[in-house]
């Protein structure tokens, strides 16, 4: 911008010393002194020839940009390159070359409308286990400020395509061959990144550059292990579904077993059940050997007035008993010892 605002003050020095040699012709015509047009004449070329000066000696640096120093007498460049700001040099004796610091992208891609080059310019590469893959990859980096003197000397404007392009070419075919197929497809991709970075920075930094990172855009496999991959995976799905089956009949298997223990331990407690309580009902009919008959007479109903049993009938009654109690005039009744709710059976 001063450069600017200096160069147009120039032009308008040339232009007043273009305005005194109109009025020195114009006096020199009606035979009149041109002093006056000599004064002004003179103050423009003064004015144009001071500030050209001053605009070629001022050189602005914008705040991404850094200016490396030439000093034509020595042939050698300045020791420090200039920052953001304004510096004055030596016109014709310095000169000043300007580079970006800006960062900036290198971009190898298959893709058509994609990378520094058109048309398929992924880089084609094999694995540690001899397979071939095409990886579509950035580089972002800067040239370094303090370094820009290296940049300049060695590479100038050819950097991209004679350092950055072949370096990164290089570290993505030497990282490959230290990864098997199966690891860059799977979990270990971001560690082939990493290598790849890694080597690009101990090429391209010392050249006066920095590296920001490096990213794999793409990983092409070939065909055939794309599909023997396709293939596992079909396998191992159907590997799987095998599995669940199994374990869905073992749990199957369990739960039938659990039930039918739990129908035992059932079978198991009735019959304990029922032996304690066959073991207390004949306790009670060892103690009372008449209940069972009273038991009997008592489920009879009120309306039995007769009850005629045959002699020779193998009953519970102890007939004998029953008529000489009878006869005597006493009849005992047997009382029941055994907890409510407990009875026993006749025929």
């Amino acid at each position: 911008m001063i450069s600017l605002v200096l160069s147009m003050i120039a032009i308008a020095g040339l232009a007043i010393g273009g305005f005194g040699i109109f009025m020195i012709i114009q006096a020199v015509s009606r035979n009149q002194s041109a002093r006056s047009g000599v004064v002004i004449t003179a103050v423009g070329v003064l004015i144009a020839a001071v500030f050209f000066v001053m605009g070629s000696g001022v050189v602005e640096i914008q705040a991404t940009e850094v200016g490396v120093v030439f000093n034509v007498l020595g042939g050698k460049l300045a020791d420090t390159p200039l920052g953001p700001g304004l510096h004055i040099v030596i016109p014709g004796l310095q000169e000043v070359t300007l580079y970006s610091t800006s960062q900036q992208e290198y971009t190898m891609s298959g893709a058509i409308n994609e990378g520094a080059v058109r048309g398929d310019d992924a880089v084609v590469a094999l694995t540690q286990d001899g397979q071939q893959v095409m990886i579509d990859i950035t580089i972002i980096y800067r040239i370094d400020p303090a370094n820009a003197n290296i940049v300049h000397r060695k590479w100038q404007n050819r950097y991209q395509d004679s350092l950055v392009r072949p370096a990164l070419r290089n570290q993505v075919r030497a990282a490959l061959t230290q990864f098997r197929v199966e690891q860059i497809y799977g979990a270990e991709h971001a560690d082939l990144e990493q290598k790849i970075e890694e080597g690009a920075r101990q090429i391209i930094e010392p050249e006066g550059f920095q590296v920001a990172s490096v990213l794999i855009r793409n990983i092409t496999f070939s065909a055939e292990y794309v599909a023997s991959i396709e293939q596992k995976q079909v396998a191992q799905q159907q590997s799987e579904e095998a599995r669940f089956r199994v374990q869905q009949r073992q749990q199957e298997a369990e739960q039938t077993r659990e039930l039918a223990r739990g129908d035992a331990d059932a079978v198991e407690i009735r019959a304990q059940g029922e032996a304690e309580a066959l073991r207390l009902i004949n306790e009670q009919l060892r103690q009372n050997p008449a209940l069972l008959q009273w038991r009997y007479i008592e489920q009879l109903g009120d309306n039995v007035r007769i009850l005629v049993i045959p002699s020779n009938s193998p009953f519970l009654f102890d007939l004998q008993s029953l008529i000489q109690q009878t006869s005597e005039g006493e009849v005992t009744t047997p009382t029941p010892t055994a907890e409510p709710g407990q009875s026993g059976g006749g025929s």
